[in-house]
Order: C-alpha cells, then sequence, then structure tokens
C-alpha cells in the first residue's frame, strides 16, 4: 500500500468511527451521571437533565482524590483512541488480522498465526461490554509483556444483532463478519416456530448475511409426515432462502450443508434444544462436542452460555451461538419492516396509497394477495405481529 493509499485509509477510518466515539463520549458521561446521581452531593444539588455536566465537571465522586472527568475530557481521549486505532489499522488487510473466538468480561479469545491467545479488553473498548466486540470481529493485538491487549477493531462488513434482553433500548451483537447465517430448527423436540425463523429472516437480512434453514432431526418424521411438515417452509423456499433437511444420525443433509458454508464464516442459530452442537459435530467429527456442553479442542468444557467460533481449516468458520427461546429485533421502525418482506414488493406497486402501510387501509393489494393465497397468510401475520409491537409505546 503506497502513502496515498494509506492516507486515504486512515481519513475514511476517522470518518467512519466519529459517529461511534459520540455514542461512546455520551454513554460514558451518561455512566458518570448515574452514579452522581447515587450519591449525597448529587442527591442535594438535585441533578438534572439541565445541570449534570455542571455537576460531573465540578463535583468530585467521594473517595477519589482527582476531579471527575468532564464530558470534553472524555471526548477527546475518544478522539485519540479512534486516531490510535486508525493507525493501528492503517496498511493492514483484515483477513491477515486475529479473529475473536470468545468473549468474557473485560477479556476475550482469538484466532493468531494458527493459535489461540488470550487478550485484554481495554476499558475505552469494554465500555459498552459485549455490544462493543462480537465474535468473528476482526481485530489487531499488541503483546505487552508476557500479556496482549487489544489494540484495534476492523469494520464489520455483516452483523447479526438482537436488543439486550436486560434493556431492549441497547443492542446486543450475536456476532460479526458472517457470510452465512444457518437457523437451525426442527420439526419435533421442539416444534417448528415459523415466526421465529421469520424474526431471525429480517435479522439476517438487515445485517447483511445470507440466511439459511437447517431441517434438524427429520429422521423422527415418517416420509407421509415429512412432505406434510416441510410444506410450511415452501414460502423461504420462494424466497431464495435454501432449506436443507438434516439428520446427525442419518447422515441426511449433512454434506449440503458442508458445502453450503465451506470457506465462509458463518454462524449456527435457533431455539434451544434444536441439535446446533450436534450439526458442528457431523460437519467435523474430531471436533467432539457435546450436546449441551461445549469442548473447545484440547481446553476443556464449558456450557455455552456465549457465542463461541471454531476453525474448520481452509477458511471455514463455524460460530456455535446460545439457543434462545425468543428473538427480539433491534431498533426496527414501520417503514423498515416492509423493506424486509420481498413478497409485498410487487403487490405493494398497486396499493391504492403510496405510502400504505398493509394494515387497515382500502384498496391494499397485499391483503388481496394474502386472501387470494397468492402471499402466506403465516408471513402476513408476522407482519401484522411485529407492526403492532412496533405501534406500542417504548
Amino acid at each position: 500500500m503506497d502513502e496515498r493509499q494509506s492516507k486515504r485509509q486512515i481519513a475514511d477510518l476517522k470518518h467512519h468511527k466519529q459517529n461511534r466515539e459520540e455514542v461512546k463520549r455520551l454513554e460514558k458521561a451518561g455512566k458518570l451521571r448515574r452514579t452522581l446521581k447515587k450519591k449525597s452531593t448529587a442527591r442535594e444539588q438535585g441533578v438534572t437533565e439541565e445541570n449534570w455536566e455542571k455537576v460531573v465537571e465540578h463535583e468530585h465522586v467521594k473517595g477519589k482524590k482527582d476531579r471527575v472527568p468532564s464530558s470534553s475530557d472524555l471526548a477527546a481521549e475518544l478522539l485519540d483512541n479512534a486516531a490510535d486505532d486508525a493507525i493501528a489499522l492503517a496498511g493492514l488487510d483484515p483477513a491477515d488480522a486475529a479473529i475473536v473466538i470468545s468473549v468474557a468480561s473485560g477479556r476475550c479469545r482469538v484466532f493468531f498465526n494458527g493459535e489461540e491467545i488470550d487478550c485484554l479488553i481495554p476499558p475505552e473498548i469494554a465500555i459498552r461490554q459485549k455490544s462493543a466486540l462480537a465474535v468473528g470481529d476482526r481485530v489487531v493485538i499488541k503483546s505487552e509483556g508476557d500479556m496482549n491487549r487489544l489494540a484495534a477493531i476492523f469494520p464489520r462488513k455483516t452483523v447479526l444483532s438482537r436488543p439486550d434482553p436486560l434493556n431492549k433500548h441497547l443492542q446486543r451483537l450475536v456476532a460479526a463478519n458472517i457470510d452465512v447465517v444457518v437457523h437451525v430448527v426442527s420439526i419435533k423436540s421442539p416444534p417448528l416456530r415459523p415466526r421465529l425463523i421469520d424474526r431471525y429472516f429480517i435479522a439476517i437480512q438487515r445485517g447483511g448475511a445470507q440466511p439459511v434453514i437447517c431441517v434438524n432431526k427429520i429422521d423422527l418424521l415418517s416420509d407421509a409426515a415429512r412432505e406434510r411438515e416441510l410444506a410450511p417452509l415452501s414460502v423461504y423456499t420462494d424466497l431464495g432462502v435454501p432449506v436443507v433437511p438434516c439428520s446427525t444420525h442419518t447422515g441426511e443433509g449433512i454434506e449440503q450443508l458442508r458445502q453450503l458454508v465451506e470457506g465462509k464464516t458463518a454462524a449456527l442459530v435457533g431455539h434451544s434444544g434444536v441439535g446446533k452442537s450436534s450439526i458442528l459435530n457431523a460437519v467435523d467429527e474430531k471436533l467432539q462436542l457435546a450436546t449441551n456442553t461445549l469442548h473447545r479442542r484440547g481446553t476443556g468444557r464449558h456450557t455455552t452460555t456465549s457465542s463461541s467460533l471454531y476453525d474448520f481449516g481452509g477458511g471455514t468458520y463455524l460460530i456455535d451461538t446460545p439457543g434462545i427461546r425468543e428473538f427480539g429485533l433491534w431498533d426496527l421502525d414501520l417503514d423498515s419492516l416492509r423493506d424486509y418482506f420481498p413478497e409485498f414488493a410487487d403487490a405493494s406497486e398497486y396499493c391504492r396509497f403510496n405510502d400504505c402501510t398493509h394494515l387497515h387501509e382500502p384498496g391494499c393489494e397485499v391483503k388481496g394477495r394474502v386472501e387470494s393465497g397468492e402471499i402466506s397468510a403465516a408471513r402476513y401475520a408476522t407482519y401484522v405481529r411485529l407492526a403492532e409491537d412496533i405501534a406500542q409505546p417504548k
């Protein structure tokens, strides 16, 4: 990379990080504000939206000798960090970077030069905890004596995210830089949940990855039941989503699934108990994951409480994610919701109103095609349910 290209890349990275740094500044200032609200000094002064910054800049937190940093101090610090990130990333190819394979509180593990390495996550990156770093991130690490420290995160090309389970207004990243998301489902044990498929389908489209539906435990169905139970999934095939019936007992579908993820980074997601770990074992028998626990090669065993990435060789990386009961959608509005139901697109052009929501307006072509069976009634029911959720007061 010549000097001109290097300068342009640094400028692009600075621009990319500008909004993120402002969010970081506000989040950290908000954290200080909440801390001060718990202190007697803050209560006496009556911290409000109008005076909190003055209190932050002039009051001491009990037990601390130094002044609490002002928001301007925080902004300057974060901008310095952004500049350091740009310099650290300049001239580096993400393909040669370390890959995050798991994230814990203040630490992460990465693949780098064929080895697993423990890294510290510095406070300026860990301030948003797991939301600031995701499995699959490409990162720069620096060695400091016997310790390794995460120095910078490459811009992500794709993400899979959901609302934080404890705070729906915060985003929780499930995985980053994924090419394919394999939604593992089953017809029995547990039963099929089409609405969950629809929610994942929207999240995958928004994040930029390609969806695949893997129907595991297909061997539990008789031939007659198989055709009947798989029929509702034909709507996704019509939308261009591969639907792969699989069985880890008979081996059916495993080779097709292996071909779909070969040379790519893929995340396996789905309801608890659908058999994601069994699928991973079938794709690579050397992995030897237990169905209710994970055995990383040579490093012991732990339960699936967070996403973990495995290197299958040949540029293939598979990410195992924890089973979920519900899957929410992050920061979705009604206008964008319509865009994630591609089967509505053609019909929308014939609606009476240009801004038709496809919910209550007369002359809605989408509703007409639902009634005639041209558009899936089940998919439309999911759309209505999500639209109602969006309309509810937050």
